[in-house]
Parts: structure tokens; C-alpha cells; sequence
């Protein structure tokens, strides 16, 4: 009973699935800057059970909107919740708020929300665009393209 405990408890911990960051000691796996703001950050967990976090939206949406990313091995993709600061929510359904008044930590100044009605009352006090993630991988792609066509 004990080698099948052991057993499921090896399992289970390989299972990919989202990991807390760890603020002031994680490194953002696209910039290399230490993610330190708990009101930013993201991860992306590979079906294979690779995690990579990020300390911005923009991070995260520039890996996940170039050239052969592979989107189809992706089991989750994770953004913060800024008004529950470290809280991990899904990146797909989550509702971006692009305005100058919510500095985000790469400067495009993309805040992550868990709903639109969250998105929305901050909007109130930050007045900005309301985005989707596919809205936001458009933009960050666009702001990233240089003329030569690389990133």
C-alpha cells in the first residue's frame, strides 16, 4: 500500500498543471526580468508539463503570437487577476484592459481581469480598451514586427 501510494503521489505531481509564481524569485521565461508585481504576471503550461511564467500580459502574448508557437500543445494559459493580486485565471476568457493609467510591467500598460464586469469597473477609474485575448496577441504582434519582418 505504501508503493501505491508513493505511486499516485508521483503521478499526480507530474500532471501538468499551473504552478504559483513565485514573486522576487521567478524569472519571466521570455525577458528574463525577475517577476516581482503581483498584480502581473502569467504562465503558460505545456501538455507535456512544462511551465513557462511571465511577468507581463505582453510577455506571454508576444511568445504565444510568434511564428511556430504551438498552440495546440498548450494545456492552460494563465494570466493574473489584478484585482486578486497572485490569483491565476484563465487567459482565454479573461478580460484585458489596455490603458495608460494601469502601468503594466513591459510598458504596453495591459492589465489582465478575471470578467468584463471587473474589467469594467476598473475601466471606470482607468479609463481604456476593453480586449480579448486575441485582440491583445493582434496588438502585441503588431507592436513587436520591425520592418525587416523578424522579432
Amino acid at each position: 500500500s505504501a508503493i501505491a501510494a508513493s505511486a499516485a503521489i508521483a503521478v499526480s505531481s507530474c500532471a501538468p498543471g499551473p504552478q504559483p509564481i513565485e514573486f522576487g524569485k521567478d524569472s519571466c521565461a521570455a525577458c528574463r526580468m525577475t517577476i516581482s508585481d503581483e498584480r502581473y504576471g502569467a504562465e503558460i503550461v505545456t501538455l507535456k508539463g512544462r511551465v513557462n511564467k511571465y511577468d507581463s500580459v505582453e510577455c506571454l502574448a508576444d511568445e504565444m503570437s510568434r511564428d511556430g508557437f504551438d498552440a495546440a500543445g498548450v494545456k492552460h494559459a494563465l494570466t493574473i487577476d489584478y484585482s486578486r493580486p497572485g490569483q491565476l485565471v484563465d487567459a482565454r476568457t479573461a478580460v484585458y484592459l489596455h490603458s495608460p493609467a494601469l502601468r503594466s510591467p513591459m510598458g504596453m500598460n495591459l492589465t489582465s481581469f478575471a470578467d468584463r464586469p471587473a474589467a469594467e469597473s476598473a475601466a471606470e477609474d482607468h479609463p481604456g480598451d476593453l480586449l480579448s485575448l486575441d485582440e491583445v496577441l493582434a496588438l502585441v504582434a503588431g507592436s513587436s514586427r520591425r520592418g525587416d519582418g523578424k522579432r
